[in-house]
């Protein structure tokens, strides 16, 4: 099993969604995931459900070879995150997944406050109305005025971050958008609380990626290493993509 650090695993899906790599994904699914993949009204929600859940799978398997991509199993806490059900590993691994329209992400770590977002920044429309309903007032009034180019920089960057770690936390929505803030600078970024979220925001260590020009990816680790845990991006390791 790979060190104490974060595996960063990106699929674009028009590079790595082919027929082979559907079919391969689609083969090491559990019947419940079967079930939820069928369910999506249309085709291109299902594949990207395919191409995540198998996308997991492989990743898991790449980090235990030992452990077939068709024999993870999976439960969920409380709050709706999910963990390995099985087999029982001597040391544990956490991971995180997210997709969206045209790419799939997950990061696999041994520490459980590790948190992956990947956005596509084509929606337009709405954001600003977005942003002064749910961010921060610090970063509304960093949004406000900005070009338009920027705008939508920032506007994802903040998004990613944000929705990262709260997919860290694994508690969901019940941790409000607007009760915490990301300080971005050329450097750093930072987490400042404003609401009554019980936090230390100096465990906290954020990246940022942009997978294609047209998506923005953010990881949240809250190991509280130094520095932030090594992320280290590995290649696409499904068969046939």
């Amino acid at each position: 099993m790979a060190g104490d650090g974060i595996e960063l695993y990106v699929g674009l899906t028009e590079a790595h969604g082919t027929d082979a790599a559907l079919e391969a994904c689609r083969t090491s699914l559990s019947s419940e995931e079967h079930d939820r993949a069928g369910r999506f009204v249309q085709a291109r929600h299902q594949r990207l459900y395919i191409l995540a859940h198998g996308l997991l799978r492989f990743a898991l398997s790449n980090r235990l070879p030992t452990v077939a991509p068709a024999d993870w199993t999976f439960v969920t806490d409380r709050h709706g995150r999910p963990f390995v059900g099985g087999p029982v590993l001597a040391k544990p691994v956490h991971f995180s997944l997210s997709h969206t329209e045209g790419c799939v992400a997950c990061v696999i770590s041994a520490r459980e406050a590790v948190g992956v977002d990947v956005e596509c920044m084509d929606r337009r429309g709405s954001l600003w109305d977005t942003a002064q309903h749910v961010f921060a007032a610090t970063e509304i009034a960093a949004l406000r005025g900005l070009p338009t180019g920027e705008f939508l920089d920032r506007f994802f960057d903040y998004w990613t971050l944000k929705e990262a770690y709260i997919k860290a936390r694994g508690l969901g929505l019940r941790l409000p958008l607007d009760q915490f803030a990301m300080v971005l600078s050329d450097d750093t970024i930072a987490i400042s609380f404003t609401g009554d979220i019980d936090d230390d925001p100096k465990r906290w260590h954020f990246t940022r990626f942009s997978p294609s020009a047209r998506h923005r990816l953010a990881i949240a680790d809250g190991s509280g290493t130094a520095g932030g845990l090594p992320v280290v991006t590995r290649s696409w390791p499904v068969p046939g993509g």
